[in-house]
């Protein structure tokens, strides 16, 4: 899996058999926590303006714009979207993304919660199913598309889930608005 393995604008060769995004409420959610993080930092610099010589005045005009990178963060990885093609795997946007080709999978295995795509070099990749909705379409995507599937039962190994990221950018997405409503209370 490469970042930036083909020319932007380009894509898959391929028409994708399945397009899928986020659930809607993941996404409301991070647009949600941006919005509150961008107004409780306008908020905090407002305070802070008062009296900008204060000792602490200096990182309270920078943690804002932190917090704000990782709710912006949030909304960019939640706005992603994979699509599946005869040619591979794809995650990310129309002009820049993740590629996992079909000819590196060695097998798509199909747990409860997730497909993780074992590569014939590098890392697995794996995809949560609550990341995504239609869990069952992706499913049945791959298997459309030709690309070895192996079903299992259960859940995915650990190393696996490991890579799954929607827990953890909800966490980042609740600490960003928890960090924000501090600093402004600490502007106060």
């Amino acid at each position: 899996m490469s970042a930036l393995d083909l020319p932007p604008g380009l894509g898959l060769a391929g028409t994708p058999l399945g397009t899928f995004h986020a659930p809607r409420a993941a996404r409301r959610r991070a647009r949600l926590a941006l919005a509150a993080v961008i107004a409780l930092g306008a908020a905090t610099w407002a305070l802070v303006a008062r009296d900008p010589y204060h000792a602490s005045a200096s990182t309270q005009i920078v943690l804002p714009i932190a917090f704000a990178a990782f709710a912006g963060l949030g909304v960019i990885v939640r706005s992603a979207h994979v699509a599946i093609s005869r040619d591979g795997v794809r995650w990310g946007f129309r002009s820049i993304g993740f590629v996992q080709p079909a000819a590196r999978i060695v097998a798509a295995h199909v747990y409860a919660d997730g497909v993780a795509f074992e590569a014939r070099r590098g890392a697995w990749w794996y995809l949560a199913a609550r990341d995504w909705d239609g869990f069952a379409a992706i499913v049945r995507q791959l298997r459309r598309a030709g690309l070895p599937v192996r079903d299992h039962d259960g859940a995915a190994p650990l190393r696996a889930r490991l890579q799954s990221y929607g827990r953890f950018l909800d966490a980042l997405l609740i600490g960003s608005t928890a960090g924000a409503a501090v600093v402004a209370l600490w502007a106060v």
